[in-house]
């Protein structure tokens, strides 16, 4: 799939509660990222002039013919502005870039693992899912610190896709990290050897996490980095990621963002 820099220009901007918010763009022509796989990401750059210089990664949310949709959470300077955009305002996209998660298949239940800004692969995989009739082998386990950190769930629902919740404060689902939840369906479907693979999006510390359950429980597990990137096509170097191999590191942005558990050079 070949990456590509268009102009696009704001269709909608969403509030979604807790800072987070869902930018839809649209293009004047159709545009290569409306093939993108779950996982792949664009790099967007408002017309900020000298301000913001570099563009910012985003995983796909969900993208079709002209109109593209990312999330996000206004955290930093760049997201921030990204949040008080108003329709018709510019924006230069480049995408899509990076590798994705592999296809939903019926042979295989694909557990959903998300945190904050991480659920727009595993949005953007169960709506692959659903559109090909395997709902039923989509399970989303989506965590936060509280409720407001849980967005999005109504699409879930929707399609079909069922939902283990888990809030850092109690106020939904399980009280704990989303692997609290996690850890106890691997050992399920390891004991009545059903077809499991774990497919995970969310902050650092959280993937570690993952990865560690999944490796223990012999379960499949490919995982989505954030990563900062300053370029997205392996230019900047900055985005290296330690790994088993003849080559110490690979890169996020051309060798991900999405990595087999058992390749990271990982605790």
């Amino acid at each position: 799939m070949t990456a590509a820099q268009f102009e696009a220009r704001v269709a909608a901007n969403t509030r979604l509660g807790g800072g987070y918010f869902s930018l839809e763009l649209e293009a004047d022509a159709p545009t290569p990222v409306a093939s993108a796989q779950p996982g792949q990401f664009v790099m967007l750059r408002g017309a900020w002039g000298r301000e913001l210089l570099n563009p910012r990664a985003f995983s796909v949310l969900h993208a079709e013919g002209k109109r593209l949709t990312i999330l996000a959470k206004a955290y930093g300077q760049g997201t921030r502005r990204m949040s008080a955009l108003r329709p018709g305002d510019p924006m230069t996209v480049t995408g899509p870039l990076g590798v994705g998660f592999p296809a939903p298949d019926p042979d295989i239940c694909d557990l959903l693992v998300a945190g904050g800004v991480g659920l727009p692969p595993l949005h953007l995989q169960a709506r692959v899912a659903a559109a090909a009739g395997l709902a039923g082998k989509q399970e989303l386990f989506y965590g936060g610190r509280d409720r407001e950190d849980l967005v999005l769930l109504a699409d879930f629902a929707r399609w079909g896709v069922a939902a283990t919740l888990a809030t850092e404060d109690g106020s939904v689902g399980v009280r704990g990290y989303v692997t609290t939840a996690l850890a106890p369906r691997l050992a399920r479907a390891r004991a009545a050897g059903e077809r499991v693979r774990v497919l995970s999006c969310g902050p650092t510390p959280m993937l570690v996490a993952v990865r560690q359950i999944g490796l223990a429980h012999e379960i499949e597990t490919l995982l989505c980095l954030e990563e900062n990137m300053a370029c997205g096509f392996g230019v900047c170097l900055g985005c290296a990621v330690p790994v088993h191999g003849a080559k110490p590191y690979r890169y996020c942005c051309t060798d991900g963002p999405v990595f087999d558990a058992r390749e990271l050079r990982w605790p």
